[in-house]
Order: structure tokens, then sequence, then C-alpha cells
């Protein structure tokens, strides 16, 4: 299964799930546009899923998202150190019941859902 990581006008990547349970997977993707790093936030990244992903549903342990400066230094732009059981990822909602699960959405939805009394 692939995912894409989105940020409009700022960078794109597929990205190859990792194989087996607790592996862990760091993905560089080159930005370019006219956001700073400062400007971006959680609600400006999308996950979708990409295909092949017929009976697949996944979600990550944890989640981040750094993003370089112009002095070469390292944001923190999203940190969800553990994701929330109930958002699971796949292009067919059925795949995951109780709650169905997401064929993309953006990473302020998982904050949200990591912390339902702060909405």
């Amino acid at each position: 299964m692939f995912i894409e990581v989105l940020i409009p006008g700022v960078a794109a990547s597929e990205v190859d799930l990792p194989g087996t349970v607790g592996e862990t997977r760091v993905v560089t993707m080159s930005a370019s546009g006219s956001k700073r790093v400062s400007e971006i936030t959680p609600a400006d990244i999308f996950i979708n899923t990409e295909p092949p992903n017929e009976g697949n549903a996944w979600l990550p342990a944890a989640f981040y998202v750094l993003g370089k400066d112009d002095s070469g230094d390292y944001q923190v732009i999203c940190a969800i150190s553990e994701w929330p059981s109930q958002v699971w990822i796949s292009r067919d909602p059925s795949v995951h019941r109780y709650p169905d699960a997401f064929p993309g959405l953006n990473l302020d939805v998982v904050l949200s859902a990591q912390n339902p009394a702060a909405t």
C-alpha cells in the first residue's frame, strides 16, 4: 500500500508504507513554493491512499512532519506521538468498520480525533 503525503503548493510525495509492524519510515520531500515553514499548519498536510490497496486498511503508530526553514533549522510542523486508533486509512471505507476508514484526510482531523475535547 502507498500513501500520498501532500502539502498543496509546497510538496508532494508517494510513500511505500513500512512492511513490518514496528518499522520506522523516514521520508524526505523536496519543497518549493511561497509558503514558509512557519505558515504551514496540520490542516495544510494531507494523507491520501494510493492503489494498490484493495482490502487494506492502515494506521501509523505515530506521525511527525518536520520542515527546514531558510536558516537550515528544522521545525516541528505536526507531531502525532500516538495515532488515534479510530482513524484508519483506506481507499475502501468499508475495509475497517466502527468507524469506517478514511480514503484521505488532513492531519488536523487526526489531531482533533486525538483530543476531541479541544474541538
